[in-house]
């Protein structure tokens, strides 16, 4: 497995899509407290007499957790359409190519190909979220002041780390079934904001992995029992995902896999 995982991470670099990804989230993190900080307040004083102004501004008396779980909101939102679309080809686009052919010609087998790219991708999604939220948490205490330790944001950026490794499954699943890099990804964005909207209609997250996010949003490093639901639930579905997803392409005719 070490030739596969080695195989992509050149791709993943050369390709540039660990760049895309770091810089996507980089953005908003530090896009969020300057638009809560100056740019909010400055359109709704132009918009608005003194007086109501004075009295907005008040009762958006913004705080450092506040920006910070603002972002994390924006995090499922946003950065979840920005993995669908950057890594909607992961492995619908490679089928489409052929680009299995001749590793699976030279003796490869499916299992390791589809765990590297968990592996390596799966890392990169985890790290990225921690390093976008510690730039959110210390940009955020430059313009509001330090509220917070480090350790919540850390737990924090960890549990939406793990619930972006449940994106990275579905891309997968849906890439092998799809065969098309773009369906793959709005099928992605409909099985996650369908389970988020769902969890939030029922209200049932601590029984699917939006409940992840819900955790990672209250800023509390503590592992309570309410946490091992929905963690025991993602680490389920991305499993079930990729055995989906393995079962698929061993049964898959690929002589005809471009039809």
């Amino acid at each position: 497995m070490r030739s596969e995982i080695q195989k992509e991470l050149r791709h993943a670099l050369r390709s540039g899509r660990f760049i895309i990804l770091l810089v996507g989230f980089l953005f908003f993190a530090l896009l969020t407290p300057v638009m809560l900080k100056i740019v909010l307040p400055q359109v709704l004083a132009s918009q608005t007499s003194r007086e109501l102004s004075a009295e907005i501004s008040n009762m958006m008396n913004m705080t450092q957790i506040g920006c910070i779980q603002s972002y994390m909101g924006d995090v499922f939102e946003i950065g979840t359409i920005i993995i669908a679309f950057t890594l909607c080809g992961l492995t619908a686009l490679e089928i489409r190519e052929n680009r299995w052919v001749l590793p699976l010609c030279a003796g490869k087998q499916f299992g390791p190909m589809l765990g590297a790219k968990l592996l390596v991708f799966g890392a990169a999604l985890i790290t990225i979220p921690i390093i976008a939220l510690l730039a959110d948490y210390s940009y955020s205490g430059i313009l509001f002041g330090f509220e917070v330790g480090v350790m919540p944001v850390l737990y924090g950026g960890l549990l939406q780390g793990i619930y972006m490794l449940f994106l990275l499954a579905c891309l997968i699943m849906w890439g092998v079934l799809m065969k098309k890099p773009v369906p793959a990804g709005f099928m992605t964005l409909a099985t996650a904001f369908g389970i988020h909207f769902s969890s939030s209609l029922l209200k049932i997250y601590e029984w699917t992995p939006s409940g992840l996010l819900a955790h990672a949003n209250m800023l509390t490093p503590s592992l309570d029992l309410t946490l091992f639901v929905p963690l025991g639930i993602t680490i389920v579905l991305i499993v079930l995902m990729m055995l989906i997803a393995l079962l698929r392409l061993k049964r898959m005719e690929w002589n005809t896999r471009n039809i």
